[in-house]
């Protein structure tokens, strides 16, 4: 796959398909939506992997959320940066002053305040809330693609916000028509 380095320099609103298999790394069938990407940097929120192996109540204590309607939801490791933070990626019929439109009808909320909002039955109809986030230095996640540790695809509202129990890393592989095998000669380390 080549990649045209003008192709790479803003990723913003694409979804990134890890190349990894490695399942000692949280990067494994990782799949990262691009919130901003520029000539600083670039931030992102892994968007399939819910977590399953965590007391939700402990979660919301220790991050101090008294909301015991929150522990019906599914929360997902967003990334390794900023773990104690909660990210709420959603759709844009909901928007605060404190969202930021990403692209294509994708927003991204930071303030908790959205949380009490969503469990009061309201706030956005599409909703991923994230612990976490994936944060990339200058010209580093430019890096990752050229060398084939990433594969960025389109946008798609049922991959970002699609069912949980539904593999959205191998959904995006068919979406693009490829087959795992094609990663073992392009395999990342990163």
């Amino acid at each position: 796959m080549s990649i045209n380095n003008n192709d790479i320099r803003n990723l913003t609103g694409k979804v990134l398909l890890s190349t990894l298999f490695d399942s000692s790394s949280y990067l494994d069938k990782s799949m990262v939506y691009v919130c901003s990407h520029d000539k600083n940097g670039a931030m992102g929120i892994v968007i399939n992997k819910p977590i399953s192996d965590i007391d939700i109540r402990n979660l919301l204590k220790s991050l101090k959320i008294n909301n015991k309607e929150l522990e019906n939801f599914n929360i997902y490791f967003g990334g390794v940066e900023e773990i104690d933070r909660c990210f709420i990626l959603h759709s844009d019929d909901y928007m605060s002053s404190s969202s930021s439109l990403i692209s294509n009808h994708v927003a991204l909320t930071v303030n908790r305040d959205i949380l009490n909002v969503i469990t009061a039955r309201g706030g956005p109809s599409k909703k991923l809330i994230c612990m976490g986030c994936c944060i990339w230095d200058a010209d580093q996640l430019e890096s990752e693609v050229a060398s084939s540790y990433w594969i960025p695809i389109d946008q798609d509202e049922a991959l970002i916000f699609g069912d949980y129990r539904v593999d959205k890393w191998k959904k995006a592989l068919l979406k693009i028509g490829s087959q795992t095998s094609i990663f073992s000669d392009i395999q990342g380390n990163v």
